[in-house]
């Protein structure tokens, strides 16, 4: 057997290191298995809690019951040598078989790499809208005129709906959450993908913990642009008051 070949076990005897070595098969599953030897066939096998007709067929190719011979090495009859070539020709095939199994790990990966995105875009809007606010702000405290209380009106208008679509992203997490914690309830052959929903799962919450503060800020955000505002409502009426004031004067004779 050279290195590139995948092993032949014999399950009755394989230690939890080799059985690790198959396809599907982690830490758990390998130890159940040495945990209900003997097996008469290999299709005793799924009496194993985890390994259904999937896993079977998978690993099937890769395992034998034929117990290994003990002691210094024999010349093989014409008839063992057949046997050889034939158990030569097992890893072959069981390599140019398509396993299902390992494809559905990459569903999260793509799920991931979405969240990742959506995540992106939405720091970029809010660095954005918080860059839009203290521009408004510097200009308010620089120079007042007539026209900047529509301005703040739109800008308000724009943070709540920023507001808005960060609840709605806020929902759309929750709801990937949900996803999350319902593919860690799969059975014995998903073992290979609870470490990278757990992952999921914290990145998740570290990301809704992060969206909280940043509905925080937006808040103080918005009530700062409200006082502003009136602040400059309120210099604004000084200023039609002191026209009024001038209009008077220059009228009287």
């Amino acid at each position: 057997m050279t290195q590139n070949e995948d092993p032949i076990l014999n399950p009755n005897s394989a230690s939890d290191e080799e059985l690790r070595q198959l396809p599907g098969v982690g830490p758990q599953l390998a130890a159940r298995i040495i945990a209900g030897r003997p097996y008469q066939n290999l299709k005793d096998l799924r009496r194993v809690p985890g390994i259904g007709d999937r896993v079977l067929r998978a690993i099937e190719p890769l395992l034998t019951l034929t117990p290994q011979a003990a002691g210094d090495p024999e010349v093989p009859t014409s008839g063992e040598k057949g046997q050889v070539a034939d158990q030569d020709r097992l890893p072959e095939q069981a390599s140019t078989t398509e396993l299902k199994y390992p494809l559905v790990i990459t569903e999260p990966r793509a799920q991931w790499s979405g969240f990742r995105a959506l995540l992106a875009m939405g720091l970029a809007s809010a660095l954005c809208s918080l860059t839009l606010t203290l521009a408004v702000m510097a200009g308010i405290n620089g120079t007042l005129d007539f026209g900047q209380n529509s301005a703040l009106e739109d800008l308000r208008i724009e943070l709540l709906q920023f507001r808005s679509q960060l609840d709605t992203t806020q929902l759309e997490l929750e709801a990937l959450r949900g996803r999350a914690e319902a593919l860690d309830g799969v059975s014995g052959r998903m073992f290979e993908v609870e470490d990278q929903v757990t992952s999921l799962q914290q990145q998740i919450d570290e990301t809704l913990t992060a969206m909280g503060e940043i509905q925080m800020e937006l808040a103080s955000a918005l009530d700062e642009t409200r006082a502003q505002a009136e602040r400059v409502g309120r210099f604004q009426s000084f200023l039609d008051g002191l026209s009024r004031l001038v209009g008077q004067a220059t009228t009287e004779p």
